[in-house]
């Protein structure tokens, strides 16, 4: 039954397909048979959001500064403005008891329609604010696409609801995950890795941030290493001299709370700035496995059942400055604290069977773990801008210093032992040391913009693992397993690349390549092993596209990626995870690469291709009838095949058909990913291929008393492979917000996962073994609880980057 309906549900990609080419060809059409231009948009009060009605709105010649043709706003603050004659022109607009504003230059044959206009109540006469131009929601840019925060519905609520309603990303509304065509991305701020749970991405107000980059085939200045795409936050700068700030706070049914406070102060040429944020919380799972070992005739099945309990919290510390020396100098110091800490206790009860299904022996296995994570970094900048514009030379340095200790506790009571539990404790000691130099020279020429640099990375790492079992004999501790080891790594990157863009018209091309040197070498003091490994890797990048309008681009993208292997990944020696379980470390794991190629029309069409070589996995094999180990390997191949149609909805005056007011946003987008994948471990066969499908929904709409509510729903069906079975899920979420006090004030209230549904059944399929794994969350479904105040209107700071994200470690799960 449950097949059958699954089949019933997943052909509305075709009907979805359909619907989705008629919106885009009927949008393109009609656009292209505009031969006098037309001009929409949308007038609102800056503090209150609401329409303005009857503004005056004027467009003037960019020749003459004549007026064209003029029109007003209607009762909700839509314009349209048809039959304009000149293809770049001037808009003004004006209304009693506000302050006037023009944009100063439109083109017409990019621009249809310009979206949300803010305007300034104000009962003083104020001069008239001139801007340049103004920005659609999206815009989309050779290699990446810029949503513009201000101009996204629902952009005065948290930065996930405003990036949720742009439909550039896609996001889990249980955990708030954000991924772009079904892979993970690495978060930046301001260029830099921004480690924090994705929850605190939820709480952040949208009005924080001015852009926000889906970085869809990273640059060749980019460090090669790490996943496949970015998403980069970029926020907003005070450019005033003054004192302003941020505050938010946050907290659930399923204890897990978040706060946050930004200041920034600017004074003549000295701009101090501090960001404080901390979580802390608790969580509660629930497992049923089967491990069925073919091979063993001791240990053929075992049956666990499993909970842990979570606690833990979380801080992050930020403090700088930057200072202009003059024009043509800036001088930039900040540093920055990270510090994790959460505690894990765990237990199961586990039964062993023989191959012929007969009982041997139970055990119940406790564990109690403490992990810690400290990481001070410094940063310093300097920048030198020469007499053309465009022309600058900047100097980057970051010192970084991690130290995350770790200790377990585990006792194992056997039901066929002496009745004295098996203690084993464990301890790790982890320390990192990192510093990276990076330098690079833009040149804008007649011919196209040239940028190169170098960039220089070492790092010095260290980990000391000790275990110890206790004797009931001798009545003491010793490492009766020898697992105890003590391993040092270093590595050292030295990086060079070269950047070319340029626009021919509607033409844009960006390309680059970047070389990278990896050096490393590993000694285990133990066993007195040691390894080096020199790698030497291209890694070329080429962009194309041709824009047809400010919302419809066609593009394709081609880049190389690579991925290193950790310090866990290379480590030879044993790591005890339980009875009869183990992992250990390959030190002869080499690096994996990624070539991606894509081919989009703006955001409604996206198809792509990803052939992975040497890719990490982790395989498990049983060695000595019973006991498993899991290690490291490299496949030889991984090919990803995939598309992606979205139909995002807007309920604003540019779209060719108009929903009922209450309504302001409909989102809808289907996935499609084949996957193969090739690969030999010992006797396991690795070889597998199978698809993968996604649909996701959000509809955001207006309630009384100028609430927004926003209901997100998205749907996993079941997915077989001849490895894995994974079964079906769904999560359907409730969101709302409403802004106070000028909207300095804003409360949000959410409900995850209103149906209680996160439950997740998967089945592994080996050789040797079989394996099945059950998991369920407590109280996934939660009810959340928000406010955020700012203070003076903040502004966040932009920052650069050059850490390239290798020292990434866990975080805490809040």
């Amino acid at each position: 039954m449950q097949k059958k309906s699954l089949n019933l549900f997943f052909p509305i990609w075709k009907p979805l397909f359909v619907l989705l080419l008629f919106f885009v060809c009927s949008i393109i059409n009609a656009q292209d048979l505009q031969r006098n231009f037309k001009l929409t948009g949308v007038v609102v009060d800056s503090a209150f959001g609401k329409g303005l009605t009857d503004v005056n709105i004027l467009f003037l010649s960019r020749i003459d500064n004549k007026t064209i043709t003029g029109t007003s706003t209607d009762a909700e603050g839509n314009f349209t403005a048809e039959n304009i004659n000149e293809n770049i022109v001037r808009v003004k607009f004006s209304m009693v008891g506000y302050q006037t504003k023009i944009i100063d230059s439109v083109s017409l044959e990019t621009t249809s329609r310009l979206g949300l206009i803010r305007l300034k109540a104000t009962g003083i006469m104020l001069p008239e604010v001139v801007i340049k131009s103004i920005k659609p929601m999206i815009e989309f840019h050779i290699d990446r696409q810029v949503v513009n925060i201000d101009q996204v519905p629902g952009s005065t609520g948290s930065l996930t609801d405003a990036l949720k309603n742009s439909g550039a990303v896609q996001i889990d509304p249980s955990t708030n995950k954000i991924t772009v065509r079904g892979q993970d991305v690495r978060i930046q701020m301001d260029g830099h890795p921004y480690d924090v749970p994705d929850n605190m991405l939820a709480q952040m107000p949208a009005s924080m941030f001015d852009q926000v980059e889906v970085i869809l085939s990273p640059s060749a200045k980019e460090s090669a290493e790490g996943g496949a795409y970015i998403l980069n936050l970029i926020s907003k700068k005070s450019i005033l001299d003054s004192y302003n700030g941020s505050i938010s706070l946050n907290t659930s049914t399923n204890n897990r709370n978040y706060g946050g406070l930004n200041f920034n102060y600017k004074k003549d040429k000295l701009n101090i700035f501090t960001s404080f944020f901390s979580g802390l919380g608790s969580y509660k799972s629930f497992s049923d496995n089967e491990q069925i070992n073919y091979n063993s005739s001791s240990l053929y099945r075992q049956l666990i059942d499993g909970e842990d309990n979570f606690k833990g919290y979380g801080a992050y510390l930020k403090l700088g400055c930057d200072y202009n020396l003059d024009e043509k100098n800036l001088l930039t110091f900040y540093g920055t604290y990270n510090k994790f800490k959460y505690d894990a206790d765990a237990v199961s009860d586990n039964n062993v069977s023989n191959n012929l299904g007969l009982p041997l022996y139970s055990f119940n296995n406790k564990s109690n773990s403490t992990y810690k994570f400290d990481n001070l970094s410094l940063y310093g900048f300097y920048k030198r801008k020469f007499d053309k514009e465009g022309n600058d030379l900047t100097f980057d340095a970051l010192y970084t210093h991690i130290k995350s200790p770790s200790n377990t506790d585990r006792n194992v009571i056997y039901s066929n032992g002496n009745g004295l539990p098996q203690k084993h404790n464990s301890a790790t000691g982890e320390k990192a040391n990192t510093f990276i130099f990076k330098t690079e020279y833009i040149y804008p020429a007649e011919i196209g913009k040239f940028e190169a640099g170098y960039n220089f990375t070492y790092r010095d790492r260290e980990n000391d693992y000790n275990a110890l079992d206790y004797s009931y004999i001798t009545n003491d501790w010793n490492d009766s397993l020898n697992l105890s080891n003590l391993f040092k790594y270093n590595e050292d990157i030295h990086a060079f690349y070269l950047t070319y863009s340029n626009t021919f018209g509607k033409i844009e091309i960006k390309t680059g390549i970047r070389g990278e040197n990896l050096q490393t070498k590993g000694e285990q003091i133990i066993s007195s092993e040691n390894f080096s490994k020199n790698f030497f890797n291209l890694f070329p990048n080429l962009n194309i596209a041709y824009k047809f309008n400010d919302m419809f681009q066609v593009a394709f993208n081609t880049f190389r990626r690579v991925r290193y292997p950790q310090l866990y990944f290379v480590n030879p020696f044993k790591q005890y995870n339980g009875p009869n379980s183990y992992s250990m470390g390959n030190p002869n794991i080499q690096p994996y690469f990624l070539n991606s190629f894509g081919l989009s029309l703006s955001q409604f069409i996206n198809v792509y291709y990803v052939y992975s070589t040497g890719l990490f996995n982790y395989v498990t094999s049983v060695i000595e009838d019973s006991v498993t180990v899991s290690s490291p390997i490299n496949i030889s191949s991984n090919k990803t095949y995939g598309v992606e149609l979205t139909l995002p909805y807007y309920n604003t005056p540019m779209m060719p058909v108009h929903l009922p007011d209450f309504i302001s946003m409909l989102n809808v987008q289907f996935g499609y990913t084949y996957r193969k994948q090739t690969g030999q471990y010992l006797n396991e066969d690795l070889n597998y291929s199978g698809y993968y499908k996604w649909l996701t929904a959000n509809l955001g709409f207006k309630l009384w008393f100028d609430v927004n509510a926003n209901l997100s729903f998205r749907y996993n069906p079941k997915s077989v492979t001849r490895r894995s079975i994974n079964e079906e899920t769904h999560i359907l979420s409730l969101y709302f917000s409403k802004t106070f006090m000028d909207q300095k004030l804003q409360a949000n209230l959410s409900i995850s996962d209103l149906l209680n549904s996160q439950k997740y059944l998967s089945q592994t399929y080996g050789t040797e073994f079989y394996s099945k794994n059950s998991f369920t969350q407590y109280r996934s479904r939660s009810i959340s609880i928000g406010i955020s105040y700012r203070i003076n209107d903040y502004k966040e700071r932009r920052d650069r980057s050059i850490d390239d994200g290798r020292d990434a470690s866990d975080k805490a799960k809040f």
